[in-house]
């Protein structure tokens, strides 16, 4: 019953705008938001029920010293992804767009260190030297998946990446010739 309760209308949204001013999200008005300047600029959860963890959506934004593809981007994440949690199995996964930017997505189940059973949708989109990541998640159980898990793709399908907001030059990028 995070994103909402089982039948109900969607929850309204709110619009979260990244402290850096590079992207917008919407939200349900009732998700706690927490904005940063480090790596994940925006942290939405849900209330969290008795005995359940919260449905999140985190926005990742990495500035890049070269351009890469999406895909190649979402291979990058994966990597990380064995350090992180380690084990996953993956649903789904390819290319397709988010907020008109090259993107590539993965759907996955997983565990967390005390055994409950997550699934997540992470969607990677490119934009010249910038990299945005997404990552939603629910329970994994057929209620959350059904009810909850539309509802996180819906929220991570606001994204809007901030078109005047474009990374520094590469003479900015440590180590690099000025």
């Amino acid at each position: 019953m995070g994103a909402a309760a089982r039948g109900a209308e969607p929850l309204p949204l709110r619009t979260v705008r990244d402290p850096q001013g590079r992207f917008t999200i919407d939200v349900p008005v009732v998700w706690q938001v927490e904005s940063s300047y480090r790596d994940v600029a925006v942290s939405a959860k849900s209330p969290p029920m008795p005995g359940e963890l919260s449905d999140t959506v985190d926005v990742i934004v990495r500035d890049l010293p070269l351009a890469i593809s999406a895909e190649n981007c979402g291979r990058q994440v994966a990597q990380l992804m064995r350090l992180i949690i380690h084990n996953w199995e993956t649903l789904s996964e390819g290319a397709n767009t988010l907020a008109g930017l090259s993107a590539y997505s993965r759907t996955y189940t997983w565990q967390t260190k005390t055994g409950q059973g997550r699934r997540s949708v992470q969607t990677c989109a490119v934009k010249e030297r910038r990299a945005f990541v997404l990552i939603g998640t629910t329970m994994n159980t057929p209620d959350h998946v059904n009810d909850d898990l539309p509802e996180i793709v819906r929220i991570m399908s606001t994204f809007r990446p901030v078109t005047s907001s474009a990374p520094e030059p590469n003479e900015n990028v440590p180590g690099s010739q000025h």
